[in-house]
This record gives structure tokens, sequence and C-alpha cells, in this order.
């Protein structure tokens, strides 16, 4: 009738299958458990810093360009700064500033390295202690002085020229403003740009 001496084999080669069958889904499913987590973990970095780059920016305000030397030409500009809506805390004190202008392209600043030594310098204006370059709040106002004879690559501002100043934050954000010179500039006058 039945031959019983083969059946046990059967049975226990299909148990030997099952159970490598469920080691392998499981250490599958530890690795697909293990690479999902490090891609959530890489992914939300990289949504925070792409966050950073594109709300941590100040807004540029008015630009004031001074003559200081009397020679009928923008020596210096002055640039009205604050946080732009939505961001971060920005320290100013660690932007790049970028002039670019038609008789040559400059980056007047990258990080603190000159900062108050000539070209660039910082004046509180609204809600920040002396010294303090750190924009918190809305309502903080920041002067941010350029002096373009101070920086090589870039020559004072002549009449009717056109400038484009970058600001670009720590975070990697950048704001852009353009700028005109006026027709005459007198002598020790100031404008706003």
């Amino acid at each position: 009738m039945f031959d019983t001496d083969d059946r046990g084999q059967v049975g226990i080669g299909t148990l030997i299958v099952f159970i490598a069958m469920v080691l392998v889904a499981a250490i599958a499913a530890g690795v697909l458990i293990n690479t999902a987590g490090l891609l959530q973990a890489q992914a939300q970095q990289t949504g925070e810093e792409t966050t950073s780059e594109v709300s941590d920016v100040v807004q540029i305000g008015e630009v004031v360009g001074y003559d200081k030397n009397g020679n009928s030409a923008i020596t210096d500009l002055n640039a009205s700064v604050r946080l732009a809506s939505g961001s971060d805390p920005v320290n100013v004190s660690q932007a790049s500033y970028t002039i670019s202008s038609p008789t040559g392209n400059a980056t007047v600043v990258n990080g603190n390295e000159v900062v108050n030594s000539g070209t660039i310098s910082h004046y509180q204006q609204q809600g920040l202690d002396d010294g303090e370059s750190v924009l918190k709040d809305q309502e903080d106002l920041l002067i941010v002085g350029i002096d373009l004879e101070a920086e090589s690559g870039i020559q004072p501002l002549n009449e009717s020229e056109t400038v484009q100043l970058i600001i670009q934050s720590p975070a990697g954000g950048q704001t852009y403003k353009e700028l005109k010179t006026p027709r005459n500039i007198d002598s020790g006058a100031s404008y706003i740009l």
C-alpha cells in the first residue's frame, strides 16, 4: 500500500526549506528596515539644510552711497539689513558680501575675516546691543558699511553705473539687490541707490 519510510523525509525537507525561507525573509526585512532608517535620517538632514538655505536670509533695505573723498565717486555703501520673514537668526558678521560693478567684481568679505578692519563695519540701529551682529527678530535692524576703496578688485562707483549687491548668509541663502548710481555725483554728497 503506502510506503511510510519516505513520507517522514519529505516532511523534514519541507520544514527545512520553510525555516530557510523564514530566515531569509527576516534578514531581508532587517536590511530593509535599516536602509529605510538611514535614508530617513539623510532625507531629514537634507531637508533641514535646504530649508535653512532657502529661508535663513536677510532683506536688504535702503542702500546709501557716500562720496567721502570729494572726487565725485561713491566710495562707501551703507546697507540696512534685517531678517526675512520666517528666517532663523542670522549672524551678519559671518555673511559673505559680493559687489559686482562694471569696473570689477569683488567678494568683500567671506565670514568674519575683515569685519571692522576697514572693509566692513556694522552699526547697530534697532533692537541690537552694541557690538552685536546677530539678527534674531524681525524688528532688528543693522547697517552694514562697505568701504569700496579698502577692498581690492573693485573701484569706487562712478555716475550712472549699475551695481549688484549680494549678501549670502552662513547657511547659504542669498539676497540680491540691484543698485544704480545717480547721473550726477556731487563732491562729498550721499545718495539713496
